[in-house]
């Protein structure tokens, strides 16, 4: 920091939603601290992610209950927080009875041993089963619930090949990616911390 060096307990090296959102934490904790950013806040990964703020429901496809619950927790408390940047979104996912599935996860490899005839595809029940679990892990307050469409007559099923008849929609989360960052920044330098733009960390000793 040249001639305005000073002693922090937190020194942070990169200024996208990690190291923006950390800062925040800290502050809020009683920590001094610091972050440097070469660049400007947002620039690379943190501005040109997907925007969805989700739960991961592919990781249930993993059994990773946990990591999803605590996704959902927090994509409710950030509807919940800044409503001015987070946004509900509808998907549907088409189903057919004869699609498969990745083979290679666990839901597979028990499915393969209990249901061989299946052959990696998946009961109408079982996508059910779980946004079920999408719905409930996460103590959903705000988001509307999964339901069953019917594609002949649902307006979801006009882009689709006809064989695609039934579907399931879900709700995720879309937020403005820069603008969280931003915040989280602004946020942490309200309360004490030290942002630091277009600052090159040269040596970490």
């Amino acid at each position: 920091m040249g001639a305005q060096a000073e002693e922090v307990d937190l020194f942070i090296i990169g200024g996208g939603i990690n190291g923006c959102g950390i800062a925040r934490d800290a502050v809020g904790r009683g920590l001094t601290v610091a972050l440097a950013e070469q660049g400007d806040l947002a620039q690379a990964t943190s501005s040109a992610s997907t925007k969805l703020f989700h739960g991961g429901l592919r990781y249930l496809e993993y059994f990773e209950f946990r990591l999803v619950r605590e996704a959902l927790e927090e994509r409710e408390t950030l509807l919940v927080a800044m409503p001015h940047i987070s946004w509900p979104m509808r998907f549907v996912l088409p189903w057919h009875p004869e699609m498969r599935f990745e083979s290679d996860t666990p839901t597979s490899r028990l499915l393969s041993k209990v249901m061989p005839w299946m052959k990696g595809r998946r009961p109408a029940w079982l996508i059910r089963l779980g946004l079920f679990l999408y719905d409930t892990l996460g103590g959903r307050k705000i988001l509307p619930a999964t339901r069953t469409l019917d594609l002949t007559r649902d307006a979801a099923g006009m882009p689709l090949q006809k064989r695609f008849q039934h579907a399931y929609e879900y709700s995720d989360c879309w937020v403005e990616d820069a603008k969280l960052v931003s915040l989280n920044a602004r946020d942490a330098a309200e309360h004490g911390a030290r942002v630091m733009t277009r600052t090159r960390v040269v040596s970490a000793a």
